[in-house]
């Protein structure tokens, strides 16, 4: 457990912290972003509109996709979901556990949430800030090739 996620206010002022293994090497955060190759992945979405990938220039991991929260539900027993306009499901995909808010800090507490894609098909169960809904956007590190799985619906991809 991080010292911001037991005291969320610092989230306002520290970044959490990233897997490093996890992201592109050099990838680092900041309260309100993720800077992979010296390239906002917020900036990129504002740029490309999502959902859209950076490709870095380094050994694997070498991909992040930018996606923006689409509509934010409970299920019956009191679980969040949050519905995003992209999912990468397959196999050494997405790094679900590494998924960040971009764009605000959040001091919301972390509460389990399940996160589905555009068909509302259940992808993870991850830890996000209890605030975040449509249209946060979010970023996560994805291993291999997610422009299959994105089915052509991928606006942006800067190398």
């Amino acid at each position: 457990m991080t010292l911001t996620a037991l005291l969320p206010t610092l989230r306002a002022s520290i970044p959490d912290p990233l897997a490093a293994a996890a992201w592109p090497a050099g990838t680092r955060a900041t309260t309100t972003d993720v800077v992979v190759g010296g390239v906002s992945l917020h900036g990129l979405a504002l740029l490309c509109g999502t959902p859209c990938l950076h490709t870095a220039d380094r050994p694997e991991p070498s991909v992040v996709l930018v996606t923006t929260v689409l509509d934010t539900t409970t299920t019956h027993d009191g679980l969040r979901v949050l519905v995003l306009d992209a999912g990468f499901a397959s196999p050494g995909g997405a790094t679900w556990p590494e998924l960040r808010l971009l764009g605000r800090a959040s001091v919301a507490r972390l509460v389990p949430t399940l996160v589905c894609d555009p068909d509302k098909v259940p992808l993870a169960e991850v830890a996000l800030p209890a605030d975040v809904g449509a249209p946060d956007l979010l970023g996560v590190p994805c291993a291999g090739d997610p422009r299959r799985a994105l089915g052509g619906r991928a606006r942006g991809s800067l190398r």
